[in-house]
């Protein structure tokens, strides 16, 4: 039957979609062709959500969306409530790869709902681990273990291997991020060693989460045996988001072992396919308004209709009450219910016309704002790129203005080349953050608040200002407590205003000093303190870095460094963003110390 071979071109597209591509887009072009002739409202819908997921598999979230929506219109029509809310779990997937995981969490939730009322009772477990999946992108960890282990019931449960093994991938990249390196290496040890082997998705994934585990450890052995492996699979996959990655986590293991020709190699895929990323971002900034406005249509159509579906469901109650009572009870009751609805669709006519002209005049608003915003980030944008890539830009033009006119001998110049290699790296990573904030207030995007391990994030920043520092002999002394509270903050925030107190303390610490980095806690707060290794500042000087509002004149540092006075004001507006606080104190002839207090995780 020809239903028959629908259906079997659909199981083989389905196997193939996360191991061969192109082999699940024949099965699916073969399925259109013979399911077109065909009297099966649930068989068109299946195609059709296959090809949705297909869509999303491939990142083109636009067509997708629109395949999402009309099989969600078909499986509907036929009270299919487990079609329905795959449909949900797919528009949520979609916001899920937008970064929108607030929406997306919306979605899986619907999807639950409708799961719920299907006869398969584990139909949920897809919508349930990407529910932990969003709350662990955003930064949620408690409350995505919680989800994720019970979604690793379900599966099991239900024996849907794909779902344990991407359930177990995230709890291991969880545990990573928890820097629980044991337990993570044991998820994703699972995940490789099951009987059922995982498609090519998980097995990237796994491989990739051992690699930066055994990077984590020291181990760079295996962790660039593991690290190859994902390679492989990611290549086979052509995820540029995986490339991405796993890349990066080469050039980490080359850089560390020394071999420089094979960190530079991936150092230069690294940044391609970055920038392929970056590139693929944008286009999905583009095609935003278009995902909105076509996802505020269908919301609106889905309300209308599960409204619908409520009333039809009272309606029928009652009449079934009715039905109990008289012949004449009936009549009269038919004539109120006749009169009530006609009031009712009267009332609600009127109600949407006025709630369209409203959401109308709030969309125009809001894209006012939105248009202020963006112009108001861009030139903050200019200003911060300007301010905070002058220091380790100028520093390696300086060495390499020296290498150039012979100033150094041939070792002297290798040890010098070793060293703007980490430069360049840390500069590297600070330009990556740097973009991304950018383009977070650029796309009109709010604050961000994640949990910090801050130590963690000031070696980073030392690591962009290290040869600043080699030049005036100054060395940075950073006391890192046995245990420290996670702090809550924008980690985009967080990178400018770390970056701009070491580079303020470099800029005003005297050769041969040295700088000190050091962090206490109390019950609320969690405080950074730098010391520089200067003159220290006045009274007068102190209240006007307390008290101003708009840039603020430079002074010179003890090399005669110049300024924009761009820098400290950066530094208040984000911390105010952050409701954190600036405190400063002086001491004569030994230097200044500048002390943050930022927000503690609470449990």
């Amino acid at each position: 039957m020809k239903s028959d071979s629908v259906i079997y071109y659909l199981e083989q597209a389905n196997k193939s979609l996360f191991n061969d591509f192109d082999k699940a887009i024949l099965g699916l072009k073969k399925c259109d062709e013979l399911v077109k002739d065909f009297d099966d409202p649930k068989l068109k819908a299946e195609v059709i959500l296959k090809w949705a997921i297909a869509y999303y598999v491939k990142g083109d979230y636009y067509k997708s969306l629109k395949d999402f929506l009309k099989a969600e219109k078909i499986y509907r029509s036929i009270d299919d409530y487990e079609g329905v809310g795959k449909c949900l779990n797919g528009l949520g997937l979609i916001q899920q790869g937008m970064d929108r995981h607030d929406i997306a969490i919306e979605y899986f939730r619907q999807a639950i709902e409708y799961y719920n009322q299907s006869e398969n009772k584990y139909a949920a477990a897809p919508a349930v681990i990407n529910i932990g999946i969003s709350k662990l992108k955003l930064g949620h960890l408690e409350e995505a273990k919680t989800i994720l282990d019970s979604a690793l019931i379900i599966s099991k449960a239900a024996n849907r291997k794909d779902i344990e093994h991407l359930t177990m991938n995230h709890l291991g990249d969880l545990a990573y991020q928890k820097e629980d390196i044991p337990s993570a290496i044991n998820y994703f040890d699972n995940v490789l060693n099951d009987k059922t082997s995982p498609n090519n998705w998980e097995k990237s994934f796994a491989y990739f989460g051992l690699a930066q585990s055994y990077f984590y450890r020291g181990n760079l052995a295996k962790a660039e045996k593991n690290a190859l492996e994902a390679l492989n699979f990611a290549e086979i996959n052509d995820s540029f988001y995986e490339l991405e990655k796993i890349t990066g986590i080469l050039f980490n293991i080359y850089e560390q072992k020394g071999e420089s020709n094979k960190a530079l190699q991936y150092s230069k895929q690294h940044n391609i396919y970055g920038d392929s990323l970056y590139n693929q971002k944008r286009l999905r900034s583009i095609d935003l308004l278009n995902l909105e406005s076509k996802e505020e249509d269908n919301r609106r159509l889905r309300l209308e209709r599960m409204e619908k579906d409520r009333e039809l469901s009272r309606n029928k109650l009652i009449i079934a009450i009715l039905l109990g009572v008289g012949v004449v009870l009936k009549v009269i009751l038919f004539f109120r219910i006749k009169t009530y609805r006609q009031k009712e669709k009267f009332r609600k006519t009127v109600e949407e016309k006025n709630e369209l002209i409203v959401q109308k005049n709030k969309l125009i608003t809001e894209r006012n704002k939105e248009l202020a915003n963006l112009n108001k980030s861009k030139d903050r944008l200019f200003s911060i790129l300007s301010h905070d890539l002058k220091s380790p830009i100028g520093s390696i033009q300086k060495l390499l203005e020296l290498i150039k006119i012979g100033e150094f001998s041939e070792k002297e110049q290798a040890e010098l080349l070793d060293e703007m290699l980490k430069q360049v790296s840390a500069t590297s990573t600070m330009l990556q953050n740097l973009l991304q904030w950018a383009n977070s207030q650029l796309e009109g995007s709010k604050m961000h608040l994640e949990e910090v391990v801050l130590p963690k994030r000031v070696r980073e920043i030392m690591e962009a200002h290290y040869l600043v520092a080699k030049s005036k002999d100054i060395q940075i002394k950073h006391d890192i407590p046995a245990s420290l509270s996670a702090i809550v903050v924008d980690k985009g925030h967080l990178s400018i205003i770390l970056h701009n107190l070491v580079s303020n303390a470099i800029k005003f610490t005297h050769q041969h000093k040295e700088i000190k980095i050091h962090y206490k806690e109390d019950e609320e707060f969690v405080y950074f303190k730098i010391k520089d290794g200067g003159e220290g500042i006045s009274e007068e000087r102190i209240a006007q870095i307390q008290n101003f509002n708009t840039q603020l004149m430079s002074e010179l540092g003890t090399n005669m460094e110049t300024g924009t006075g761009i820098g400290l004001l950066l530094v208040k507006q984000f911390l105010q963003l952050n409701k954190a606080t600036l405190d400063i104190k002086s001491y004569t002839e030994e230097g200044s110390e500048f002390i943050i207090r930022f927000i503690k995780k609470t449990d």
